[in-house]
């Protein structure tokens, strides 16, 4: 199948200067000493020729740093010319409060040496944006293309058929690997080729890092990592058509890091490199030896816990809920935002306290107006939904009572978030996500399923680290995964046992992602009051989460979600 997608130009004068570019990461943190096996050999004598930077802002010829802060959304270029972090905005996607779900680096994608930059919005919107300064891009895009949706990892891995153009990889939920060549220009269709199909099978990595030149031969290359820690190098061969050899095993244990990131040439010499973050948040550096391999770590630096995003990370990107929203008996609200090491950052009070009583039934849900922030939505009878500030849709849409309401995200993989409901009698209802249009909108309700006789459903976002949003249930003591399928009939799959003793638990919710690695984690309290984390490991059936580890205690919530 051919992946197509509708395409817009909009006239954009080419700007020929060369803008900014960083390596330094100007976190500090205390060193973790623990860490993964990697195979090394002896650094070559002499530098090969430099890799070319894919994300050069500051023109000194070396790669900068984006990331993306957890607690504000707001996104921050470090420039190596000067080791100083500062504001970086992507103009058109910065509406309504937007942010990009990824961002990936393509300097040199028009086959001339102005910056560029692609942007990946929640509605699968792809955006080509031409920089004109070190610390934003222009308003006006150069060209945007739907549909991109169908696939759950973009990845900007450098030039792989050595014709000097920056390439993209696109891989879908199945595992189906494509090459998007670079064409050096942009028409009505975009900057790439048609898609060739690259194989099946890339669904056993829940890492795929694009790390440009990491053996000096002027080639792309790629690494992958497995959930169970084992590292994949994929050596670029210049052929569009088989753009890689055979894989390499170079390590083993990289579980020990939630992220590995394609950090380009971070020693001058001529190969790329890589970082890797810990799940306490501290960086590690890797400097390549050649043939996929590298020496021995070194500590970059730490601050990384209070990171959402990282330009150039390997995992599938969270999106669109890092919270947990709790009620105390006062009807008072507090919010407790996911960190990215485990944890949850202090209690933040939500509204006016003492109205959020229990009659409100609140519940919160994936973002509904692509803004990467959870919608709370409150349900009266007959149920009418809102978010408090916008309505979310007519009492029409609501006219079933639902004793459970969610959201997980864009279930029926055409790019909007939906909404879930099920009633009393086990009927699960679907309502559609509609475009965005100053306040969330979904559809009439459409029944996808019945027999769904369980008395907790959670709305945890995407456990398995496919991409696709899955639900969590629990009947009576034992829990179950619904995975996410992407039909709009029949959106989720037969459930698979997790295990069972589930009914010890008071609450259980989901904050999404609580350790960096881009699956959605699981929380829950014991009538007493203490917090556990289940980590969502990427694997199957009773391995689906890792065993509990205690967070808090002391929670004498009403509600929690």
């Amino acid at each position: 199948m051919h992946h197509t997608h509708h395409t817009h130009h909009t006239d954009h004068q080419r700007r020929g200067h060369r803008l900014a570019a960083c390596t330094a990461f100007a976190l500090t943190v205390g060193l973790v000493s623990a860490g993964p096996v990697s195979t090394a050999v002896a650094a070559p004598a002499g530098a090969t020729a430099a890799a070319k930077p894919r994300f050069d802002r500051d023109g000194d010829g070396r790669s900068d740093r984006i990331y993306r802060s957890a607690a504000t959304g707001k996104l921050t270029i470090v420039l190596s010319k000067t080791g100083a972090g500062v504001p970086f905005t992507i103009g058109a996607d910065d509406h309504n409060g937007a942010v990009s779900m990824e961002i990936l680096p393509t300097d040199n994608l028009f086959g001339t040496d102005a910056p560029d930059l692609l942007s990946l919005r929640s509605d699968g919107t792809l955006q080509l944006h031409e920089t004109v300064s070190p610390t934003a891009t222009d308003v006006g895009l150069v060209w945007q293309g739907q549909g991109w949706q169908v696939y759950n990892k973009l990845i900007a891995p450098g030039d792989l058929t050595k014709d000097g153009l920056q390439d993209l990889l696109a891989r879908t939920p199945s595992g189906a690997l494509y090459l998007y060549p670079g064409k050096g220009s942009v028409d009505y269709t975009g900057p790439f080729r048609t898609r060739v199909s690259v194989g099946g099978g890339w669904q056993a990595y829940d890492q795929l890092v694009g790390t440009n030149d990491l053996d000096g031969d002027s080639i792309a290359d790629l690494v992958a990592k497995t959930p169970t820690g084992d590292l994949y190098f994929y050596k670029g061969t210049g052929s569009a058509t088989t753009p890689f050899k055979a894989r390499v095993k170079v390590g083993v244990g990289w579980n020990a890091y939630n992220q590995v990131v394609g950090a380009d040439d971070l020693n001058g010499d001529g190969r790329a490199d890589l970082l890797a973050r810990t799940h306490s948040g501290a960086f590690y550096k890797y400097l390549s030896t050649g043939g996929g391999k590298f020496a021995a770590r070194t500590y970059h630096g730490g601050g990384g816990q209070d990171l959402s995003y990282f330009l150039g990370q390997g995992g599938v990107p969270a999106y669109g809920k890092h919270n947990l929203f709790t009620v105390n008996g006062a009807g008072t609200a507090f919010t407790y935002r996911a960190m990215a090491n485990g944890g949850l950052a202090a209690a933040r009070q939500y509204g006016e306290a003492g109205t959020n009583g229990s009659h409100w039934r609140m519940t919160n849900a994936h973002a509904l107006d692509e803004t990467d922030q959870a919608t709370v939505l409150t349900s009266y009878n007959p149920g009418l939904m809102s978010d408090r500030t916008g309505e979310v849709s007519n009492s029409a849409a609501f006219y079933q009572y639902y004793a459970e309401t969610v959201s997980v995200g864009d279930v029926t993989n055409d790019g909007e978030a939906d909404v879930l409901g099920l009633n009393v009698w086990g009927n699960l209802f679907l309502h559609s996500g509609l475009k965005y249009q100053y306040y969330p909108r979904v559809g009439p309700a459409v029944k996808v399923a019945t027999g769904w006789q369980l008395d907790t459903l959670v709305g945890t976002g995407d456990v398995t680290g496919d991409g696709r949003p899955d639900l969590v249930s629990r009947d009576g003591v034992s829990l179950y995964v619904h995975p996410g399928t992407g039909s709009a009939t029949a959106p989720f799959a037969a459930r698979v046992l997790i295990g069972k003793g589930w009914d010890a638990y008071a609450h259980l919710a989901s904050p999404g992602d609580m350790n960096g690695d881009g699956r959605s984690d699981l929380v829950a309290v014991t009538p007493g009051g203490d917090v556990y984390r289940y980590s969502a490991t990427g694997l199957r059936g009773t391995a689906t989460f890792a065993a509990r580890v205690k967070i808090a205690s002391g929670w004498k919530y009403e509600h929690v979600s």
